[in-house]
């Protein structure tokens, strides 16, 4: 869609509320969701859940994708007769970066995962931990981006006591069930990142490089979410315990 000229863009908003949305946007499009359906109703309704694939595939692939608009045509065929229009209007995900180009393993996973992503989404633990994943960078504060990617994490376990131990005992017993190197490792490696995500949160004195904390945090919780698609089903605190 950056193909849109501003004169173009004038037209094909209808609503003047929408022009600085696409204005900032349209030069950040590089792909697109299609959303059709049998019936108007439909389609809005389809339209209306699109948001949450936009997050899901965010959340997957650790990169931004942004959902501000929307067009009865489309990105490239869409002229002066056609419409635009801004689906909401917090300007969250504008940024600098590359676009994320999707792999050829990355379309074979989405083919063999996918269809799960409706069931997983009946539990509100999943609901959270996607939704942190995919807007921790909509904060520039690196304390408050650790604030949230921790609550998707503490929240898709559930630990209530002890939660340091038991995050690092769950989390590496989750991802790998069936390695025992890996699972050392990371039940080290988390109450490392648990403990710099306390002193964040605290407001205590940060003594490690928390950009580093930040990217190990959301690696972290990025592989979790992968893991409920594989396994079709979220961390059960019962069965994570030794």
């Amino acid at each position: 869609m950056s193909h849109i000229d501003f004169e173009t863009t004038l037209a094909i908003c209808k609503n003047a509320r929408d022009l600085p949305v696409a204005l900032a946007y349209i030069p950040l499009v590089s792909a697109q969701l299609v959303v059709q359906g049998d019936t108007p109703e439909d389609t809005v309704k389809f339209a209306w859940n699109a948001a949450w694939e936009a997050l899901l595939l965010s959340a997957l692939f650790n990169c931004e994708v942004g959902f501000n608009l929307q067009s009865d045509e489309s990105a490239s065929s869409i002229g002066a007769s056609g419409e635009l229009r801004a689906t909401n209007f917090y300007m969250r995900g504008l940024v600098n970066s590359e676009p994320y180009e999707l792999t050829d393993g990355d379309r074979s996973w989405l083919e063999r995962h996918y269809d799960c992503f409706s069931d997983l989404m009946v539990d509100e633990r999943f609901r959270s931990a996607i939704h942190c994943m995919a807007t921790y960078r909509w904060h520039s504060l690196p304390r408050i981006q650790l604030a949230v990617l921790w609550a998707g994490i503490e929240g898709i376990f559930g630990a209530s006591s002890e939660i340091r131990f038991r995050l690092a005992l769950y989390a590496a017993r989750f991802l790998y069930p069936d390695n025992e190197s890996e699972r050392k490792l990371t039940f080290s490696n988390v109450k490392k990142l648990y403990d710099v995500r306390s002193a964040a949160v605290h407001g205590s004195k940060l003594k490690n490089n928390v950009s580093e904390t930040v990217a190990s945090s959301a690696a972290l919780l990025q592989k979790i979410i992968i893991r409920c698609f594989e396994v079709q089903a979220i961390p059960d605190e019962k069965q994570l315990v030794p």
